[in-house]
């Protein structure tokens, strides 16, 4: 199975974000290294403990300092920006570093404030197919100039959690990225399973060979406790209170311990654990293979949202040497 990584560039404690970003650097690297298929950074606005502000810029910064491996955006949130904006940045880095750009495509405008700092508001479900299509056109098309007009640009990923967007990555022939992360759902899987099949099944029926990922949260422990202790940092950092400003740096084990968990919010870490993978190596393994089965997945997205480089090394090196096949890493 092939395997790829979303990147937050987490800013841990005691770090600041231009380290962060460095990090992030040092963990595309080495998945480079171990023989992942992509490394994608995603978007956040106005959220002290996250550094990716910038997808454009930190894939240019990543495809300067790897060599092989696809870097690529998880992703770009069309509101904030037109279609033809998306399409000159995306060519430019396509001609520059050829057969190596990602472009991930996503609906979320953000908090209240992202939205005022950014001059956009949230859009209807019509006006994203609308934008989707757009950036398509100018990208495949000759109506619209776009510099460099020699680049090509691989199919555009439309991160998802609906059959909608499924309906619309199959629609547009592009490919589709399934966020397992975002749903909390109690049937979780089946949905996933049905989102999948719905854009597998229109693809073949176009004749054109579909391209999914799936994407979860992963957090490996060296032993039970501190699996559970990695999952208490997610708890309380998914609860996302004051807009993911409670926090300035992402939470420690020991502050995710020292953090009290209001009684009206263990309905919503409950639901929010459905989101995660998490266990010791074995588990974890055992749990991914079993998923990747149940959905027929060709290749999986973690994304290792644990506090500290060393374990977010730790964890993409375990899931290299326990699911990447040679083939893969060759």
């Amino acid at each position: 199975m092939k395997l790829s990584i979303l990147d937050y560039a987490i800013v841990d404690e005691g770090k600041t974000a231009i380290e962060a970003i460095e990090e992030s650097t040092e963990l595309a690297r080495l998945a480079e290294k171990l023989g992942y298929s992509r490394f994608w950074m995603a978007e956040h606005h106005q959220v002290p403990a996250l550094a990716s502000s910038s997808p454009e810029l930190l894939m240019l910064h990543l495809l300067q300092n790897t060599e092989k491996i696809q870097i690529g955006s998880g992703g770009i949130m069309i509101p904030h920006y037109s279609p033809y904006k998306i399409s000159e940045w995306i060519k430019l880095l396509s001609a520059l570093y050829p057969n190596r750009v990602n472009l991930g495509i996503g609906n979320n405008p953000g908090t209240r404030v992202v939205q005022k700092l950014m001059n956009t508001t949230p859009i209807t479900r019509e006006e994203y197919n609308k934008s989707c299509k757009e950036l398509v056109d100018i990208l495949t098309g000759t109506d619209i100039f776009v510099q460099p007009p020699e680049a090509k640009v691989s199919p555009m990923w439309l991160l998802s959690t609906s059959e909608k967007s499924a309906n619309l990555a199959a629609e547009l022939c592009q490919n589709y990225v399934y966020g397992l992360f975002f749903n909390q759902a109690v049937d979780y899987i089946e949905t996933a399973k049905r989102c999948l099949q719905v854009y597998r099944t229109k693809m073949l029926k176009q004749d054109k060979k579909p391209q999914d990922v799936l994407a979860v949260f992963i957090a490996i422990g060296e032993d039970e406790q501190e699996a559970k202790d990695l999952v208490r940092s997610l708890d309380v950092w998914l609860l996302g209170k004051k807009e993911f400003t409670e926090f300035n740096r992402f939470p420690s084990i020991s502050t995710a311990k020292a953090y009290e968990i209001e009684k009206s919010d263990i309905e919503k870490v409950e639901k929010n654990r459905t989101r995660l993978v998490w266990g010791t190596k074995d588990i974890v393994v055992e749990k991914l293979r079993k998923l990747a089965t149940e959905l027929e997945l060709e290749e999986l997205m973690c994304i290792p949202l644990v506090p500290t480089i060393e374990r977010r090394k730790n964890i993409i090196e375990i899931l290299a040497k326990e699911l990447m096949g040679k083939e893969e890493k060759n």
